[in-house]
């Protein structure tokens, strides 16, 4: 059972990124943009961490795992204290360097940071195929790469030109029905479709579920008023980009997938939702890590500090409160209040025991309000 559940925990630990949620983290790093690059550390097999500073956000880390995920991290994996050659050729070229922009290459898995000290250079995370992270300049000639790789149409590899992926696949947001339906083939919907839309097969069938589609159907079996479904379908899933909703499934008390968006193939799971895409890949992996999980020391600090705020504003609240109570008695009782002030202003330099003896003779009524005087201390307490 023990072997069981470790396997099990190694495969969920290997689901890759998606084109959709690597679109959404994109726009979470935005707030780098304008932030120094203050460190970059390899962490572990295909792990790096780098940690930003901006006057804005503070120190802000974050790691990836290639292939598998890219995120704003608050859980901070300790490096080695040798760095790598790899990391430290980096660190010479973009250690202290400023970001100019974060993009995702099309909506292919590739994230690029351009980063800019004395020269501009890019630091590309290459999330597919076994992972990569290229360094190169501003004319794309390859600094660094973390592994040098060759395929038939391009190669990365130090000192050649760095070429982008090539993808012959449908953008989905430029998709529309005619299109849809000239990429209908003889095979069942979600392979043939994620074969020729850049989605991911999770979202594709996402579509399809929410156009109610047979998915053992063949694409091309469609009808003019399904494919019109499904592109209803598309443009529902797409959607979530503008405002997700990062959701986690569990079942038997185990995480088991992850998306943008609360997906029907999961329908009567329990499901966990968090506000960010990044705080929910955290939750994700650490589930699995059997790592305790270890808040950075600035954000302790911070939560401190917030705390203390808030139990200063509750006290402060507490005294408006308090102020306002004695302010709205004060004002229900105006002309007592204020003729006591006189007739005790008027008598200031006589001792503070014969004042109240007169004041009881003279305004009966009025003396039953004050509690306590002494002119010595400059105290006057009214009981109102």
């Amino acid at each position: 059972m023990k072997r069981y559940i470790q396997l099990t925990a190694q495969v969920f630990r290997m689901r890759e990124i998606a084109n959709l949620e690597l679109f959404c983290i994109c726009k979470e790093l935005q707030i780098l943009v304008g932030a120094r690059l203050t460190k970059i550390y390899e962490v572990g097999n295909d792990e790096f961490r780098l940690r930003f500073h901006s006057p804005q956000c503070g120190d802000v880390d974050v790691f990836c795992k290639l292939k598998e995920r890219i995120n704003i991290t608050q859980y901070i994996k300790e490096a080695p204290q040798k760095p790598s050659n790899f990391v430290m050729a980096l660190r010479k070229y973009v250690e202290g360097a400023r970001v100019k922009s974060i993009m995702q290459y099309g909506l292919d898995r590739v994230l690029v940071f351009e980063l800019e000290k004395a020269e501009r250079f890019l630091l590309i995370f290459e999330m597919f195929s076994h992972g990569n992270l290229i360094l190169t300049d501003c004319n794309y000639k390859v600094l660094h790469p973390y592994r040098s790789e060759e395929w038939k149409d391009r190669e990365v590899r130090r000192g050649s030109k760095y070429d982008f992926p090539k993808s012959e696949r449908a953008d989905p947001f430029q998709l529309n029905e005619p299109k849809l339906m000239g990429l209908l083939g003889p095979m069942k919907i979600v392979p043939c479709l994620s074969s020729k839309i850049n989605l991911g097969p999770a979202y594709i069938e996402e579509a399809c579920r929410r156009a109610k589609l047979d998915l053992e159907r063949n694409a091309n079996s469609l009808s003019e008023s399904e494919v019109a479904e499904l592109f209803a379908g598309f443009i529902e899933v797409v959607e979530y980009v503008n405002k997700p909703e990062p959701t986690i499934y569990i079942k038997d008390g185990k995480y088991i997938d992850y998306s943008i968006l609360p997906m029907k193939k999961y329908e009567g799971l329990e499901t966990i939702q968090i506000k960010s895409l990044s705080a929910l890949l955290d939750e994700f992996y650490m589930h699995f890590s059997g790592e305790e999980k270890k808040p950075n020391e600035k954000r302790v600090k911070i939560e401190m500090k917030i705390k203390e705020q808030e139990k200063a504003l509750n006290e402060f609240r507490e005294m408006a409160k308090e102020s306002k109570e004695s302010g709205d008695a004060i004002y229900a009782n105006f002309d007592k209040v204020e003729a006591i002030l006189r007739f005790i202003n008027e008598r200031r330099k006589m001792p503070s025991d014969k004042i109240m003896s007169e004041l009881k003779e003279k305004m009966p009524e009025e003396s039953k309000l004050v509690e306590n005087l002494d002119l010595k201390k400059g105290e006057i307490i009214l009981n109102l």
